[in-house]
């Protein structure tokens, strides 16, 4: 797993910032970026509330648990999670207005939990999921 996954690991809190993402490869727990639908005290648990996915995350591959994108403000794109391989709970990405495209997520193989992709109201096409096999 250390091979794929690569060994800087990190815990995400509510209190992670962006540049504490620098350099990791594998986040061990729930990485959830945006505001939760309801907007609710629910946000209290969220890591990077009303935040784009941020470019600092371009070094991770492996997040041990769910993988969450909802309610963005401006999030177009996703390549800052184009290294990202594997998501062993779930994978959300809704309610992202702005979002255009999947494709920085082709390298993507596994998703452990269920995968949804719900209510983006600029997503047309589903390119890029394309190389989940389980």
């Amino acid at each position: 797993r250390e091979k794929r996954c690569g060994t800087v690991k990190k815990i995400v809190t509510r209190y992670t910032k962006a540049e504490d993402l620098m350099g990791v490869t594998w986040v061990v727990g729930d990485l959830r970026f945006g505001r939760h639908v309801s907007g609710s005290s629910r946000d209290d648990d969220w890591h990077f509330v009303d935040e784009d996915v941020p470019v600092q995350a371009r070094g991770i591959r492996c997040v041990e648990g769910d993988l969450t994108i909802t309610n963005t403000k401006s999030t177009v794109h996703l390549s800052p999670l184009a290294n990202l391989a594997v998501i062993e709970g779930d994978l959300d990405i809704s309610f992202n207005d702005q979002l255009t495209t999947l494709t920085a997520l082709d390298g993507i193989t596994t998703v452990g939990g269920y995968l949804a992709i719900v209510n983006n109201a600029q997503l047309t096409t589903l390119t890029g999921l394309d190389g989940i096999t389980t």
